[in-house]
């Protein structure tokens, strides 16, 4: 608020119900947006309200103490005099004030419940949630925390979406029809519309974009740790860490700028930039590297870890990394506890990685106590959108006996599709990160080796 003179005076002349309707809609756009303007109003009311208690108070006291008979004239004169009708009328208005003003900022800090079309007028949403796998946490840009978000619900300027599971994604659609998905454990923040832009904050994790099909009428720019991308009617994919991000073009161009020195480049589509703190060689866009089908996630090299905590080197293993607790939130029921380690294979690889029929994905690792496994893995499209994810299960009597390493060869073809709309089978499909995980109880699980490894005809 700018504590000047006019403005200090139309909040009393507020109070004191001598404003025209302009001056109340101006006061009432004042309350909405400025925090400080309220909390002046507020100790006004408060003071002016205690004052006229503390007056009536003392008229009370006084005529308490008073002799009836000889002074009951003049305390009803005492009465008349000391408290005038435009102090009733003040303390009148006060208190309408503090009831409106209640209101304001009940409608500021209120906010539907997820899924809702229901919202205040005053802040448009920028994005709505048009599908939701896993778990998530949306908190909300007054203070609210919701453990999960459903379909529908519209978000605005301030709120920040989480996914915490290895499973989890969200799809969210802009207002000019384009479409974003966020991927498991990302952490996206909106910042709101401002120079015809869409203005997001993508703190960690996996991002695609799909434009409409029509032109966009606005663009869409993403900061990242790292750098910021400024983009238009394009499709492009973004993974971002708190030191690195890779941005790759697949349709239109995006012009990314790095934020250590501010140097830009422009990202036609094929092609691709990385940025990361620690290196200070020229921006440069990049044409994609052709994608391989066999990687090795050899964790001696330290890959992207999405979710786990790091072990001691033991035996003849070089690094392992074991399973990180994660409760996965479930409607009316207590949360359910998974215990997971995640890789990133985008980070993992200096080239694509191209699932196919027949090819496998090889895990090695153990379990302190039997207990089944889930793995999985998520993809997308080859140079395209988010195609969901693919899971299966393997039985502790198929892992051997606990305490022991174990390696499982598991064939892409008995994965099951968790979005089979989006992708009913992984062939053809770019892989981008890969997971294993317990369900309720801890096995401790540690994984010490993952791999793909093509379909070789025998």
């Amino acid at each position: 608020m700018n504590h000047d003179e006019p403005q200090r005076e139309l909040l009393v002349r507020y109070l004191d119900g001598q404003v025209t309707p302009a001056e109340r809609q101006r006061v009432a756009e004042l309350l909405r947006t400025d925090r400080e303007a309220r909390e002046f109003l507020r100790e006004l009311a408060e003071q002016s309200v205690m004052a006229a208690d503390l007056e009536r108070t003392a008229l009370a006291q006084q005529q308490e103490l008073s002799p009836r008979a000889s002074q009951g004239a003049e305390n009803r004169r005492a009465v008349r005099a000391r408290l005038r009708p435009w102090q009733w009328g003040l303390a009148a208005a006060v208190a309408m004030a503090l009831l409106a003003l209640a209101a304001i900022q009940l409608s500021i800090s209120f906010r539907e419940p997820r899924g809702s079309n229901a919202f205040p007028a005053s802040k448009p949403w920028i994005l709505r949630v048009s599908k939701v796998t896993g778990s998530s946490q949306f908190f909300g840009s007054g203070g609210q925390l919701e453990s999960a978000l459903n379909a529908g619900a519209q978000l605005r300027a301030g709120d920040t979406l989480e996914t915490r599971s290895c499973d989890a994604w969200i799809e969210l659609e802009l207002r000019d029809g384009s479409r974003m998905t966020i991927a498991g454990h990302s952490t996206l923040r909106i910042l709101g519309s401002e120079s015809d832009a869409t203005r997001l904050n993508l703190l960690r994790g996996t991002l695609w974009v799909s434009p409409a099909r029509r032109p966009a009428a606005e663009g869409l720019e993403i900061q990242t740790p790292v750098v910021v991308i400024e983009a238009r009617s394009t499709q492009f994919d973004l993974q971002t860490a708190a030191a690195e991000t890779l941005v790759r073009v697949n349709e239109g161009s995006a012009h990314v700028r790095r934020n250590l020195d501010g140097s830009v480049v422009e990202v036609p589509p094929g092609h691709q930039v990385t940025a990361a703190l620690g290196r200070q060689d020229p921006l440069a866009a990049l044409p994609q590297p052709k994608p391989v089908d066999h990687w090795v996630c050899d964790l001696g090299r330290v890959p992207e870890v999405i979710l786990g905590r790091w072990l001691p080197p033991e035996g003849t293993e070089r690094a392992r990394l074991g399973a990180a607790p994660l409760p996965w939130p479930l409607p009316d029921r207590d949360p359910v506890m998974l215990y997971a380690a995640a890789f990133s294979a985008l980070s993992s690889s200096d080239h694509p990685v191209l699932l196919q029929t027949g090819s496998k994905l090889v895990f090695r690792g153990r379990t302190d106590r039997p207990q089944t496994v889930r793995f999985g893995f998520s993809t997308q499209k080859m140079q395209g959108a988010f195609a969901g994810k693919f899971e299966m299960d393997v039985r502790p009597e198929l892992l051997g006996p606990a305490g022991q390493t174990w390696e499982v060869r598991l064939p892409l073809s008995d994965f099951r599709p968790l979005q089979p709309q989006l992708s009913f089978s992984p062939d053809g499909l770019e892989l981008t990160d890969v997971y294993a995980l317990t369900i309720k109880e801890d096995a401790g699980l540690e994984v010490f080796h993952v791999e793909l490894r093509p379909h070789i005809p025998e």
